[in-house]
């Protein structure tokens, strides 16, 4: 029987999962190698990690050499774990704070008054569970990325995926040009992935390809 404090190792820092009530098995795997890439963006950047589950991404960001990541989760364990996580890779959870928060309403709530960053991490749940339910989740996937966007820096960096089968790549990166457009901004993206290459997708099953990971710069229009 594994340990309910199992520790982990990948590509070099240590995290807690949670094989028998965590998500996933408590980490994410399939969105490592895009985790490692942007590690290389971070240096001396003040990030808001979204979504942050056990702090993952942030990981790599404070690695990456960050000089603030603030992790947002509306569960109150999973925000508990990325403290445990950051401390236990010798980070100082204090100066990288985790917070309990709806995210939807905390990118409003940081747009509505101004506070900006150099990059916003998303990295939702899946929005749709079914064909019918993509209009909407093309809607939730519009409203996030809008406020992500208004409350980045000019120049600022929008990491942003989504892991719902539904929605395709090419719809995914239509509605973060409305988004964008909305914002009165421009995204262009840098960099664009799915999940690692231990998640194969059958040739005659494209839905197969559920993750879509985009790395854009944010400009203003003109």
């Amino acid at each position: 029987m594994p340990s309910r404090d199992l520790i982990v190792e990948e590509n070099g820092l240590r995290l807690y999962v949670d094989l028998f009530a965590g998500q996933k098995t408590g980490l994410y795997l399939d969105q490592r190698e895009n985790r490692q890439y942007l590690e290389g963006w971070c240096q001396d950047l003040q990030i808001l990690n979204c979504f942050a589950y056990t702090g993952a991404f942030s990981l790599y960001a404070v690695r990456g050499g960050a000089s603030k990541v603030i992790s947002a989760d509306i569960a109150p364990q999973a925000v508990e774990e990325t403290r445990r996580n950051l401390a236990l890779n010798g980070f100082d959870p204090d100066a990288h704070p985790a917070i309990v928060a709806d995210c939807f309403e905390l990118l409003g709530d940081y747009a509505s008054r101004g506070e900006q960053f150099d990059l916003v991490i998303l990295d939702p749940p899946s929005l749709a569970r079914s064909k019918k339910s993509q209009r909407s989740a093309l809607r939730a996937y519009a409203r996030l990325n809008q406020s992500a966007i208004e409350c980045l820096r000019p120049g600022g960096l929008l990491a942003t995926a989504s892991c719902t089968s539904q929605v395709s790549p090419e719809a995914f990166r239509e509605t973060l040009g409305d988004a964008a457009g909305r914002a009165n901004k421009r995204l262009s993206v840098l960099h664009e992935a799915g999940h690692a290459m231990d998640h194969p997708v059958p040739a005659h099953f494209a839905e197969g390809r559920y993750l879509k990971f985009i790395l854009g710069k944010v400009q203003d229009i003109g």
